[in-house]
């Protein structure tokens, strides 16, 4: 795959707008995606360790049931923002294919602008959930539910900054098909 200097034209390619979108990508695809590793990782381990205490000794540890709860809407989250930020998620290609390029870039901008302004908002609307949440506790870990709750602000303030890092892309690139081509190679 080339690189975004080799995608672009009409000098855009070295734009500091598409650096900066670039680099803000590059940074909630690594956050994303070790945010999911990482769950998967100690939601395995926790649940590993209980069994294994569970069969030596016959009573479980309490705090690894509740591991799940804690992480697992990480997980779901980061994935969707690595989704997001990749573009490796579901799109209507009947449109896209009749449109010229322009009318396609006005489409995507168009979009993912909506996508932006929409999850923005629910993210405000997921503080209220948090706060709502902060009172409950889960018993043996002693952690508010709303650490759990926490993973709606970061998955949708992530896919509104992922919009609006497409946008500059959708603006930048020379052929907005292949926006998620012209992003650094691990990215798409």
């Amino acid at each position: 795959m080339t690189s975004p200097s080799n995608t672009l034209i009409d000098g855009k390619a070295g734009s500091p707008a598409l650096r900066v979108a670039d680099g803000i990508g590059l940074v909630i695809d690594g956050l994303a995606a070790a945010i999911a590793v990482a769950s998967i990782i100690v939601i395995f381990l926790a649940l590993m360790v209980e069994v294994i205490i569970r069969y030596f000794t016959s009573s479980g540890l309490g705090w690894p049931n509740e591991v799940p709860n804690l992480l697992f809407p990480w997980l779901v989250m980061a994935g969707i923002v690595v989704g997001a930020q990749r573009g490796s998620h579901i799109a209507a290609e009947a449109l896209r294919s009749k449109l010229n390029d322009t009318q396609l870039r006005y489409l995507l901008v168009f979009i993912n602008l909506l996508v932006a302004v929409s999850f923005a908002y629910l993210a405000y609307l997921s503080l209220q959930v948090i706060a709502i949440t902060r009172a409950q506790v889960f018993p043996m870990t002693g952690l508010g539910q709303a650490w759990a709750y926490s993973a709606l602000l970061f998955g949708f303030g992530g896919i509104t900054l992922s919009s609006l890092v497409n946008i500059v892309r959708v603006i930048c690139c020379e052929d907005p098909r292949n926006v998620h081509n012209s992003a650094p190679e691990h990215i798409t």
